[in-house]
């Protein structure tokens, strides 16, 4: 059970600095959602939908044309390079720090949660920093095909790469799921 709580909190507090970073930098959240799916509750405020979806191993902001060509003052392709750093990692810094906060505290007055907590998102933050194609750390680099091939390529061959890294995720994933239920029956988890 802590295991869910900690991972919810943890995708909660990722995503949370991902649409507070976008909207600091003038970029449209179109939906801020905590898991993937069918949204089982849904709530726009403003220009953004906000949702809760059944399947709890992740979430998104999906930003205004995040990977498209736009002419939108407030897509994500047309924001300066800076300001496409500060939201891609908006999330990763935020668990990596949580995280070391959550586990010195953990370790130090035996808080058997925190020190849970601290390292799943730890552990969420370093792994989302990788450069893989359609986690956080690969952001950075992507968005350089855009110099390289002008914003309509640019981002269509970014899109493409996101979406097979994307499903290469999903199905690691999927592997690694036998393996999660094991460790929650013996009580690792």
């Amino acid at each position: 059970m802590r295991f869910f709580i900690s991972l919810i909190l943890t995708i909660l507090m990722h995503e949370t600095a991902h649409l507070i970073a976008a909207k600091a930098c003038k970029c449209q959240v179109d939906i801020f959602s905590v898991g993937f799916g069918k949204a089982l509750f849904k709530k726009k405020i403003g220009k953004t939908i906000y949702q809760i979806a059944p399947i709890l191993i992740g979430g998104y902001c999906q930003l205004k044309d995040e990977l498209c060509y736009s002419r939108s003052k407030y897509a994500f392709t047309n924001l300066p390079y800076r300001k496409k750093l500060i939201i891609s990692l908006a999330g990763v810094i935020i668990n990596i720090i949580a995280g070391l906060i959550s586990l010195f505290f953990g370790i130090t007055f035996g808080i058997d949660f925190l020190y849970y907590f601290g390292a799943i998102s730890f552990a969420l933050g370093i792994t989302n920093a990788l450069p893989i194609p359609a986690l956080d750390g690969s952001y950075p680099i992507l968005v350089w095909l855009e110099k390289i091939y002008g914003k309509k390529k640019g981002y269509a061959k970014m899109n493409r790469i996101c979406s097979i890294g994307f499903m290469i995720l999903m199905l690691l994933n999927i592997l690694c799921l036998p393996y999660l239920f094991y460790l929650i029956k013996i009580g690792r988890l």
